[in-house]
This record gives structure tokens, C-alpha cells and sequence, in this order.
């Protein structure tokens, strides 16, 4: 556990650095664009003990900050259609999850890209990963997540191979405004089936 909290502190500072952050999240609504009920659904079912799900969960929405401060982080977020479709935490919380999704894409420092389920082979098959840039002389800090862990990249051929990536990433995925009208679409679709 001591491991895990040196991890997130660690994301919590490069992030608060930042001036750019960019992320491809295949599979879940990335983290700095999580609603508190959609945070909290996973955390339920993912196991996490009771006692600090609400601790977390602050962490969590807390860190969007980073691009909601006078200064913001611009943000680039690339999403799978797989997590939009997804029905974490049920109808009501997806609808709202993507609702602010929607909301959050108007905002001048936030691009959010959808991929489609149909596009061909891309990086973000491979996984969940987040590129921090500083603008101010550091190198670029790769983050990739997993279920127990977490990992930064730092070596320059390393973070190369993931700024690399994005240009397959910009490639695959729609527009920013076909973004917005595909999540409107399933917002549409999901508050039907209710």
C-alpha cells in the first residue's frame, strides 16, 4: 500500500506540473474526466475496501483541477467507444458520466477524441497510457496504469516510442466535434433504454 500512495502522489505532482497532458483510454472514462458516482461504481466492484472508497474518490474528481485551475493543463483525451458503451454503475450514472463528458469537451483547454470500435489496429489496443508534458525544458513523463500498479516512463526512446503513437492515435479517432455528436448519439441511446 505504501508503494501505491508514492504512486499516486507522484501522478498527483506530475499532473499539477503539467502544462500538457494527453491520454488514451481504451476501455474507462480517464480519470481526470470522471464524475464522483462513475469513480465510485468502479471502486465498489473493483474491490476496494469500503472505508476508502470515499477518500479516494475526492482524489480522483480532485485531481481535475489540474485543468479546471486560472492556469489550466491543456488535456487530450482519446476514448474508446468501449467505454462509452459501457454500463458502469448502470443507465443513470453512464448517461450522467457522459453528459459531463460532453461539457467538459467545450471547454477551451479540453479536446476529447472518440475511437471507434471499428477502427483498425492502434496503440491504444495495447492499453492505457498518459503523456505529461511541462514546457518548460524537463522531458516528458509517460504513464502507464494497471489494476495494482503503476509505471513512469522517463527514458527518452521510451516516452519517444508513446509521443509516437499519438500521430496513429490522431489517425483513427474522430473529430473533436464528431466526438460530441457520437457521445450525444449514446446518450440519446441509453437514456431510450431506460
Amino acid at each position: 500500500m505504501p508503494d501505491q500512495q508514492r504512486q499516486v502522489a507522484t501522478l498527483l505532482e506530475i499532473e499539477r506540473e503539467a502544462k500538457q497532458l494527453t491520454t488514451v483510454s481504451p476501455l474507462l472514462i480517464p480519470g481526470l474526466l470522471q464524475t464522483a458516482e462513475y469513480a465510485r461504481s468502479i471502486m465498489k466492484l473493483a474491490g476496494v475496501p469500503t472505508d476508502e472508497i470515499d477518500t479516494r474518490v475526492a482524489v480522483r474528481v480532485g485531481r481535475r483541477d489540474v485543468i479546471a485551475k486560472r492556469s489550466p493543463a491543456t488535456f487530450r483525451a482519446y476514448v474508446g467507444e468501449a467505454a462509452l458503451r459501457a454500463s458502469v454503475g448502470g443507465p443513470a450514472v453512464m448517461s450522467y458520466q457522459l453528459e459531463q463528458l460532453v461539457q467538459l469537451g467545450q471547454w477551451d483547454n479540453v479536446e476529447i477524441q472518440v475511437v471507434p470500435l471499428r477502427a483498425d489496429w492502434h496503440p491504444g489496443l495495447e492499453g492505457l497510457f498518459s503523456i505529461a508534458s511541462f514546457g518548460d525544458g524537463r522531458d516528458p513523463v509517460v504513464h502507464l496504469e494497471n489494476r495494482i500498479s503503476g509505471l513512469f516512463l522517463h527514458e527518452t526512446a521510451e516516452v519517444s516510442a508513446y509521443e509516437e503513437a499519438l500521430g496513429r492515435m490522431d489517425e483513427v479517432a474522430m473529430s473533436p466535434a464528431e466526438s460530441t455528436k457520437f457521445i450525444v448519439g449514446i446518450i440519446e441511446e441509453t437514456e431510450a433504454a431506460v
